[in-house]
């Protein structure tokens, strides 16, 4: 993982902050700025201040100023540690597109952990190569297709066979012809001469007239339920009658490795009688380690952290910073929790420490958060003035803020430089794909994302 670190140079650039050009923005090298658009982005889907399109053509724009390297250390970055899923595969097209075949193959075969995937990327090809057809596919981009099916089994060949895409898995297995292993040649076979049967899964159960209650008791009684469908499917089996304690003992056993914060934060939403045993699971699966000492975690909560993530999406910024607050509480040794937003009017900022509550019971605090401080804002220099002014720096080894970073005193041209002098080490992490944010020079690193493995980095960064 790379960091945008500190520089001596001038640290403000001509860009677009809360949706206003401005002299105050900050500066980024190519490489920082593909890494700020790339880390938080679902592709496709616009954001509260860009559009889709708009994201999607400053990656491409971007692709040719940074080093092939770069571009695959950031899909690998994106598929394994941020946990996405189109935008690697996106950006080992754009590899092919401006660099040529060299790694592609190698590239796709790893970041193509799930079959469907390599649908996603046939699909892909032809907007990415700006063509109406399919064909020819490049021999890089087949080969690499076809050594991704080294790493699926039996199940999940059966399990993606009619995913909705306008390529099935048939057609990518003709298109690309993968050397069947010992794990999947029999799967290959029946897929191609179509007698593959579906696999056991709940929703195949399902669609097959199969009783709600009866398909996932089974399924939990034989440990065939994921984790991703295990959460998601919560509400459902409790209205459907499966037993409460067969649910909990399933979360106490669920492995986590693709789950993120936010599909916890479903989960809870959905069904909050689990609440106990979800931040159960989600303190087993990413408190690893503490990181020592005391941070202040100042979290952004002005009015554009309160929109969508996506157009697509059901969850705001501000839900995944109360998600990214609540595991927070889970990492760090003893965290000082701050929200943080203001008056885009008067141009002032507002903070309040809140020590009310923990974990999940942070969400049900927002109304009384938003009274106490606003909806304007951000306002990263004040709130740094704040913190000093209020006794808490003094007290802190580590500043942490997470925000959108469309900082309005950054918005109105405003030149100041956020004091983080008084902590051992300051960090902005960004949940945004905005082109522009508040990078000024003074932190220790500037962070994309919104994956558990942020606070993860934190420690690797500290630990030299």
């Amino acid at each position: 993982m790379k960091f945008n670190k500190r520089k001596t140079r001038a640290p403000f650039s001509t860009g677009i902050i809360a949706g206003k050009t401005t002299a105050a923005a900050g500066r980024y090298t190519p490489e920082q700025a593909l890494r700020r658009v790339t880390m938080a982005n679902l592709l496709w889907e616009s954001t509260y201040y860009q559009s889709a399109d708009t994201i999607m053509a400053r990656i491409e724009e971007l692709i040719p100023k940074v080093t092939s390297e770069v571009i695959v250390e950031l899909a690998l970055e994106t598929r394994f540690e941020q946990r996405l899923r189109h935008t690697p595969l996106y950006l080992a097209l754009q590899l092919f597109k401006h660099h040529g075949s060299a790694g592609v193959a190698d590239l796709l075969a790893k970041i193509c952990t799930r079959p469907d995937m390599t649908m996603d990327t046939l699909a892909m090809l032809p907007l990415v190569l700006e063509r109406k057809s399919l064909k020819p596919i490049p021999k890089c981009i087949k080969k690499g297709l076809a050594q991704a099916f080294d790493q699926y089994d039996a199940y999940q060949i059966a399990k993606y066979k009619r995913a909705t895409h306008n390529l099935s898995l048939v057609d990518v297995v003709n298109l690309v012809h993968p050397v069947p292993t010992q794990t999947n040649a029999a799967a290959l076979q029946d897929l191609v001469s179509n007698q593959l049967t579906a696999a056991d899964t709940w929703e195949s159960n399902l669609s097959a007239g199969e009783d709600k209650a009866a398909t996932f008791t089974r399924l939990l009684e034989e440990n065939k339920l994921g984790a991703l469908a295990l959460l998601r499917n919560l509400r459902g089996m409790t209205e459907a009658g499966v037993s409460r304690q067969l649910i909990t003992q399933a979360l106490t056993k669920a492995n986590s490795k693709w789950l993120t914060p936010l599909n916890f934060l479903a989960a809870q939403r959905y069904a909050p009688q689990f609440s106990a045993q979800l931040e159960d699971l989600m303190a087993r699966s990413y408190a690893t380690r503490k990181i020592p000492g005391t941070t202040i975690l100042a979290v952004d909560v002005s009015g554009s952290m309160g929109a969508l993530t996506s157009t697509g999406s059901k969850f705001s910024r501000m839900d995944l910073a109360f998600a990214l607050a609540a595991l927070a509480g889970y990492m760090f040794e003893d965290v000082m929790l701050v929200f943080t937003a203001g008056s885009d009017g008067y141009r002032k900022g507002a903070h309040v420490l809140w020590n009310n509550s923990k974990g999940f019971g942070i969400f049900n605090d927002q109304r009384a958060i938003s009274a106490k401080v606003g909806l304007g804002g951000i306002f990263t220099h004040q709130l740094c003035e704040w913190l000093k002014d209020e006794g808490l720096a003094d007290q802190a080894d580590r500043l942490v803020v997470i925000s959108d970073s469309q900082d309005i005193d950054a918005a109105h041209g405003k030149k100041v430089l956020a004091d983080t002098s008084p902590y051992k080490t300051s960090y902005i992490i960004d949940i945004s794909t905005h082109t522009h944010g508040i990078k000024t020079g003074r932190w220790t690193a500037e962070i994309n994302g919104w994956s558990d493995r942020l606070f993860h980095y934190i420690a690797e960064v500290e630990q030299g």
